[in-house]
């Protein structure tokens, strides 16, 4: 009976987490990027040509933008498909590093990494939001279970770096670096296909970027570029500087002084055990490190696996004494050290609770600013604008996704002012309290040219347009 109790209770994580955020935090709207890819997934199935290039065009990633086909048939409200395949997949990273602290070391580790990924602040907003690094910190954390459940695991494991490098470049690294490890004393025929499965997702990922841009690079690319367009940090000599810090932001400062004593026990006693989760953290630390010598941004977001896999030493801190004999000296001082650990994430409960509040006020004020803008994109006066005097100009390109996706519109359809400088409908904010407070110093001022005319007005929004766009 072991298995099928052991299969309902993953289901049960897996769906109870995913549950238990929609209950809590009632997100229903995703960020930037996963909404430009539901809009590139409806462009290919329209048989358009999705506009990688277009302004403030994020980076496309290949599996986000084929995995949103599946809620292309679903219609406007397709993204509440994206948003639920988030939430799971956050269920499943949580079940994922409880099975892994348990594989590594102990069923006690393995629930205190499971609760540490569960209550971390920065990975539920990453989930809240649908950002693909929850789906990506979950292929890579499943990835490191196979091999630890059985080392040179070889092509099931490339297969899901492979699957993880359409999602981010730094499975690419991750699946050579693992080859290299296989690669001595295996036969010709598994040396083709580990250096196959390798180089498949980078290619992919070029070919993609090349029938649609005609630049195989263009990922690249565009991203220096839009990095420098938006002014990210990409200077590399602060980049140990923003890696710690973000992973402190990922972790929080309990883990931060909690994580040193899990290694340092795993040093003294399991390195053999311990040595692969924190290898795979530290290449994909040392990648994030080089990204700006690419022109790539230095963005939190991009360590938040390595902090899943260092939360497995937290466990480790608390519950490493087990694997100590009884009534030994050392079991007696790593017992004191696992207390000390365990207590830290106690006295910092209070401040834990107020960053978790604060997610769910952050979120209520970005919801409430994106079902005014839903309700923009679905009014009939709005639409009836749009089909006689073609795109909509923005005063800010962060509705640009979002806009097209609840106006069905194709690309070139939401452009930003800017670049539309002669545009003959207009999204403007409105200068309430809640803009005030969604966009904060990056509020636009922007007033209504003369001789527009008012076609639609809600509490964080207004649409113009000239007089000949309107009805008569």
């Amino acid at each position: 009976m072991r298995a099928p109790l052991r299969f309902l209770l993953a289901v049960g994580t897996v769906v109870g987490v995913a549950v238990l955020l929609r209950i809590v935090y009632a997100p229903w709207f995703l960020n930037y990027d996963a909404r430009y890819a539901l809009v590139w997934a409806r462009d290919l199935a329209r048989g358009l040509t999705p506009d990688y290039t277009g302004p403030f065009a994020p980076t496309p990633h290949p599996l986000e933008t084929a995995a949103s086909l599946v809620a292309v048939p679903f219609g406007t409200g397709g993204d509440a498909i994206m948003l639920w395949a988030i939430l799971l997949c956050f269920g499943l990273l949580v079940w994922l590093a409880f099975l892994l602290g348990e594989e590594l070391f102990s069923v006690p580790v393995g629930i205190v990494t499971a609760l540490v990924v569960l209550s971390r602040p920065a990975l539920l907003r990453d989930a809240l939001l649908g950002y693909q690094d929850t789906a990506f910190a979950v292929v890579i954390v499943w990835a490191v279970l196979l091999e630890a459940r059985s080392a040179r695991r070889g092509v099931p494991v490339l297969l899901l770096l492979a699957l993880a490098g359409l999602m981010r470049p730094e499975a690419w690294a991750l699946a050579g670096l693992y080859t290299l490890y296989l690669w001595r004393g295996a036969s010709a025929g598994r040396r083709v296909t580990y250096a196959g499965l390798t180089v498949l997702a980078p290619v992919l990922w070029a070919l993609g970027d090349w029938a649609v841009t005609g630049d195989a690079l263009h990922s690249l690319h565009g991203t220096a570029e839009l990095a420098e367009t938006v002014d990210r940090r990409r200077d590399p000599l602060t980049g140990p500087y923003w890696a710690a810090q973000y992973l402190g932001y990922t972790l929080r400062e309990p883990m931060v002084l909690g994580v040193p004593i899990g290694l340092a026990f795993a040093w003294k006693y399991a390195r053999e055990r311990a040595w692969l989760p924190f290898a795979v953290a530290v290449a994909m630390l040392f990648v994030f490190l080089l990204s700006p010598f690419f022109g790539l941004p230095l963005i939190g977001r991009y360590v938040r696996t390595p902090g899943v896999l260092l939360a497995v030493f937290y466990g480790l801190a608390v519950f490493g004494w087990r694997m100590l004999p009884k009534g030994s000296r050392e079991r007696r001082f790593w017992v004191a050290a696992g207390a000390v650990a365990a207590l830290l994430s106690v006295v910092y409960l209070p401040w834990h609770v107020s960053l978790l509040k604060g997610r769910d006020n952050q979120l209520g004020v970005q919801g409430a600013y994106y079902r005014d803008l839903r309700a923009v994109g679905k009014d009939p006066r709005v639409r009836a604008v749009l089909e006689r005097c073609g795109a909509i100009a923005t005063a800010d390109h962060r509705p640009i996704p979002h806009l097209r996706w609840w106006t069905e519109g194709d690309p070139g359809s939401v452009v930003p002012l800017a670049d539309a400088p002669r545009a003959r409908v207009l999204l403007l904010p409105r200068r309430t309290r809640r803009m005030r407070r969604f966009y904060r110093d990056q509020f636009p001022r922007v007033s209504a040219p003369p001789g527009t005319e008012l076609v639609y007005r809600n509490a964080s929004w207004r649409v113009l347009a000239v007089p000949g766009c309107r009805e008569t």
